[in-house]
């Protein structure tokens, strides 16, 4: 099946920042970000003035995310052990979302945990996928793309999956469309977890058809596709009818 062609919307400047640059000079953009926009000292946030960089509160979190990210890329024991969880509590805890996407995607990148294999790994699909509200949906589409890092681009795809199958009613059908294409796109590049979560969510939002052309079915015969089986099912109502 030929993929539709992707229409792609612009990419705002803090998912695009997550790609391009590391994690600790994104981290230092980003908490500048929560300042005001017109830059004038006196209408800064009181949390904005105090977290910015330099500032005590920025210095000791940013040790902290660091430390929680170094933790996350060490192997592990035991995965599901008390350090893991807490420096992913410490990620997911971050309220400022682009803060929050920069260091899950780093988290994830860094992390040699197998996915499959992975405790913590719903926790952070599920971090993720709560990003991905109103139009940052869109970009972050295009962001299952434009991410390199094979694990930390697994997530983002996962993250999507959840999305679809668990607030379908939060897309718009622009964006049901657009989510369609790129799951269309990008299955056969996945690894096998992602590949079954995604036709699980194409289901959900395109029909029976699409998953089930993702998993090859309708080469073999046309009565493997729903929509031959009730074409050929109401050309025999027909044809009883008229015989009648």
């Amino acid at each position: 099946m030929k993929a539709p062609s992707r229409s792609r919307s612009r990419v705002p400047a803090w998912v695009a920042l997550v790609a391009v640059i590391g994690v600790s000079a994104a981290v230092w953009a980003l908490v500048s970000m929560t300042r005001h926009p017109t830059g004038d000292p006196d209408t800064e946030t009181e949390a904005a003035a105090v977290a910015r960089p330099g500032g005590p509160t920025a210095q000791a979190d940013l040790s902290r995310l660091r430390r929680a990210i170094e933790v996350l890329s060490q192997a592990h024991a035991d995965l599901g052990g008390s350090d893991r969880r807490g420096a992913m509590n410490d990620l997911l805890s971050q309220g400022h979302a682009p803060t929050k996407l920069t260091l899950l995607l780093e988290a994830a990148a860094s992390d040699p945990t197998e996915p499959d294999k992975d405790p913590l790994w719903g926790e952070m699909v599920g971090g993720l996928s709560a990003i991905w509200q109103g139009d940052a949906i869109s970009s972050g589409i295009d962001l299952m793309f434009t991410e390199s890092r094979p694990r930390a681009r697994d997530a983002v795809v996962s993250s999507f999956a959840k999305l679809a199958l668990e607030r379908t009613s939060e897309l718009t059908p622009p964006q049901q469309q657009r989510l369609t294409e790129a799951f269309i796109d990008l299955h056969n590049r996945l690894p096998a977890l992602q590949r079954r979560e995604v036709e699980t969510a194409a289901r959900k939002i395109a029909g029976n058809d699409v998953a089930d052309l993702m998993q090859g079915k309708g080469m073999a015969s046309d009565d493997e596709l729903e929509v031959n089986r009730e074409y050929k099912r109401a050309l025999q109502d027909s044809q009883r009818v008229a015989a009648q």
